[in-house]
């Protein structure tokens, strides 16, 4: 195959190089937007990114390319944002959190949110709701609605970053303002890589009253768990620490890394505290959060990553001679051949696993309707002289 497969896509993808040869995930791991793909007339996922040896600085619209107007309450609108995260995080001596708004930026150019909707009962100050529990109506397929400033957001998983595969490391699917990647719900079940792969399971769970200090009996339009205050943390009750995290290895990280995890219950289910605890593990600064946050300004000196630069000097040559489209993808990706010669097709999911190899000498189709949303890989190869090109694209 194509050089071992373009060197395993390049170490999970690193194929989408810089001059320097980034590998840093931080960096290359977002949706790009390589298409100028727009949604009423504004740019979908990440537009451009930049970095020095401090920061990676991401500019986005805010809105993903799954998105779509009239199904929530409020509808988004272009945030002309550029959010910064550091690239070299450190833990925090005294952990900090925040009371509400945007805690990290999703791999699709959008935001995370706090766990909390920003109100309270009889608007007290205590007894704080979860955005889970009383605007879970409000939210679209993916689980993501908008504030009435039109910041689309998610509160909890984010069902368009990744599957349901319990085989398989999750993928990132977001990074917290600390600088610290948070994946799906799936990792290894020993912190050292080995185990397997298991669900990772909070470490928060309910209180057991029946009437709450200052606050609604619980049952009816309060059960338990609707409220932050309803949430204790137990150490080792589940896998994860304080906040939502552990120090482990994963697939973008093997020599290891603090990392928080997407909670979902036995069923599937958003659990709390969903991305990040209470209090974040590393440091984080204020440029990111609160009605101003996403002004960062991206200083001189700062390289501009481009997702679309390659290694592999045949690509341009085999690419001119196949198209692939449409992109994105909702059901047949056509494989449209200009000349008749013999090609392998692989598909490759975020984690570099092979979905689907074809051989193909005309023009063909690979059914991916039954696929879930998300990115995918197509490697095309040329088998006679294994010239070839890899090119990312989308499932809707």
């Amino acid at each position: 195959m194509m050089k071992k497969c373009l060197l395993s896509i390049c170490a999970l993808f690193g194929i989408y190089a810089a001059k320097a040869q980034v590998t840093d995930p931080l960096i290359i791991n977002w949706w790009f937007n390589t298409t100028n793909n727009t949604y009423n007339g504004v740019l979908t996922d990440v537009e451009t990114v930049y970095y020095n040896t401090s920061n990676v600085y991401i500019k986005s619209s805010g809105i993903p390319n799954y998105y779509h107007t009239g199904v929530n309450v409020n509808d988004a609108a272009d945030q002309h944002a550029t959010w910064v995260v550091p690239r070299v995080p450190s833990a925090a001596a005294n952990p900090q959190g925040i009371q509400g708004g945007q805690e990290g930026l999703m791999m699709d150019g959008s935001v995370f949110f706090h766990p909390g909707d920003a109100q309270s009962y009889n608007n007290a100050g205590v007894w704080n709701r979860l955005a889970y529990f009383f605007e879970a109506p409000d939210m679209d397929a993916s689980n993501g609605h908008s504030t009435p400033t039109h910041t689309y957001h998610h509160h909890f998983d984010n069902l368009k970053l990744h599957t349901w595969d319990s085989s398989q490391h999750s993928p990132i699917v977001a990074y917290a303002w600390d600088g610290y990647p948070v994946y799906g719900p799936f990792g290894y079940k020993n912190t050292d890589g080995t185990g397997g792969i298991t669900r990772m399971k909070s470490s928060y769970t309910t209180y057991t009253y029946t009437t709450r200090t200052n606050g609604p009996a619980v049952g009816g339009m309060y059960p338990i768990g609707c409220f932050i205050e309803d949430w204790q943390y137990v150490a080792g009750s589940g896998d994860l620490d304080a906040h939502n995290g552990r120090f482990c290895k994963t697939p973008e990280y093997p020599n290891g890394t603090y990392a928080y995890f997407t909670t979902v219950d036995a069923n599937l289910d958003p659990y709390y505290p969903y991305f990040v605890g209470p209090t974040f593990y590393g440091n984080f600064s204020n440029t990111n959060i609160g009605p101003n946050g996403g002004q960062a300004t991206v200083p001189t000196g700062t390289t501009q990553y481009d997702p679309t630069a390659t290694t592999v000097k045949e690509i341009a040559a085999i690419e001119s001679n196949i198209e692939l489209y449409p992109i994105p993808v909702t059901d047949k990706l056509n494989i449209k051949l200009k000349e008749n010669k013999n090609y392998l097709v692989v598909l490759y999911d975020m984690k570099g696993s092979i979905l689907m190899k074809k051989n193909i000498s005309t023009s063909d189709k690979l059914d991916m309707g039954h696929m879930p949303y998300g990115m995918y890989f197509v490697e095309v190869t040329n088998t006679t002289d294994n010239s070839g090109f890899v090119k990312r694209i989308v499932k809707q």
